[in-house]
């Protein structure tokens, strides 16, 4: 096939997250495949506006303030070519490809912010981003949705979209590398590893961690990953009286990643609400019990009891005693670990990859069996 995908970013983007990753994973298996795949997305910096990335063609147009504004002019100069299905990739701001594509689109959509953009940013910018979101049902009503959670399917059909035209396929992982086993710090020690944003409520596990702190001096919390809320979360772990204990990574390499998610003694995952919970499989893959929100997104990747713990979101308290739990039997870490791993491994990028281009495949021939019932009426 023929694909033209659409995302704000490519996964080389500063700016690139988890929707990017399953993009840059799904991207070079279809390109492997023998599918010619080009992706148009916003411009960053000096980067060339052509280029190509794991074989796929990558455009780049405007920047990340205004590519959904010169989105319609950007995507006619390619309408000439014959793609045979446009996807936008739905996270951030949504696109509204179906309002002018003038030919078939499938939505991937991963995560919608809803009233957390309140928690992230300003109202004005908030108001904007939710908005935008409020003409979904009527954009993408008869468009067919791809979401990566069961979680951001209830989502959408709460919001007033189809339930039959929305089915779910969940991303996959990248494998941990070998060698990872008896890499467990000697004392507790737990991470947060992911986006450093507001909206992920990583003081939650700052405060918990504050409790347990005297009972477990030992104890140490590495917060790793890039995002604008470094500075305030370094701060409140001051306020804590807790500064020396937490170390802040910044973003880190996989080789770090790997070796921080396999030396800790459970991942913290305190955000509210997430599209589809990627650190909390990877820290599954490398053994490390998870203990989260059990809030959308989370909750399907996590098996309380079995490969760690969820606890409701918000309740410093709970979140607390899991910590607690975990400290005071290793062996319990390494049960957790140990099933955490089975549960990860039956999350492959290959079989995600392939039931996504199923998908693309029967919307293709939905697309030409309309064709040719529309050529027989005429």
């Amino acid at each position: 096939m023929k694909l033209l995908i659409v995302n704000w970013h490519d996964w080389t983007h500063p700016q690139a997250g988890g929707a990017e990753i399953h993009l840059r994973e799904i991207v070079a298996r279809w390109s492997a495949w023998g599918h010619e795949v080009t992706l148009l997305c916003a411009g960053e910096g000096g980067k060339p506006r052509e280029v190509h990335l794991l074989g796929a063609r990558v455009l780049r147009a405007g920047h990340r303030k205004t590519f959904n504004w010169i989105l319609p002019a950007a995507y006619r100069r390619l309408s000439r070519e014959s793609f045979d299905l446009v996807i936008e990739d739905v996270n951030k701001i949504p696109l509204y490809l179906p309002l002018f594509a003038g030919r078939p689109v499938l939505g991937l959509v991963h995560h919608l912010f809803g009233t957390v953009a309140f928690l992230e940013t300003n109202p004005v910018v908030a108001s904007y981003v939710w908005l935008g979101e409020r003409a979904l049902p009527a954009a993408y009503r008869r468009t067919p949705l791809v979401a990566v959670s069961n979680s951001t399917r209830e989502d959408l059909i709460d919001r007033g979209l189809p339930p039959e035209n929305i089915e779910v396929v969940y991303g996959g992982i990248p494998l941990p590398p070998a060698g990872l086993d008896g890499r467990r710090a000697p004392w507790p020690s737990f991470v947060y590893l992911g986006r450093v944003k507001r909206y992920k409520h990583i003081e939650l596990a700052l405060q918990a961690f504050a409790r347990i702190l005297p009972e477990i001096p030992r104890a140490r919390f590495t917060i790793a990953g890039y995002g604008d809320h470094g500075e305030g979360l370094e701060r409140e772990a001051a306020r804590l009286g807790i500064e020396r204990q937490v170390s802040f990574q910044g973003r880190v390499d996989e080789t770090e990643k790997w070796r921080l998610l396999a030396s800790s003694w459970a991942l913290l995952y305190t955000s509210p609400k997430e599209g589809w919970g990627l650190s909390s499989l990877e820290a599954q893959a490398a053994g490390t019990p998870v203990v989260a929100s059990d809030s959308p997104g989370l909750r399907e990747t996590v098996v309380p009891g079995r490969t760690g713990f969820l606890v409701p979101h918000g309740d410093v308290h709970a979140l607390a005693e899991r910590m607690r739990e975990l400290a005071a039997s290793p062996e319990l870490v390494e049960r957790l670990g140990a099933e955490g791993r089975a549960h990860a491994a039956r999350f492959a990028w290959d079989a995600s990859a392939r039931r996504l281009l199923d998908v693309c495949e029967r919307r293709l021939r939905w697309r030409r069996l309309e064709e040719d019932l529309a050529h027989a009426s005429a």
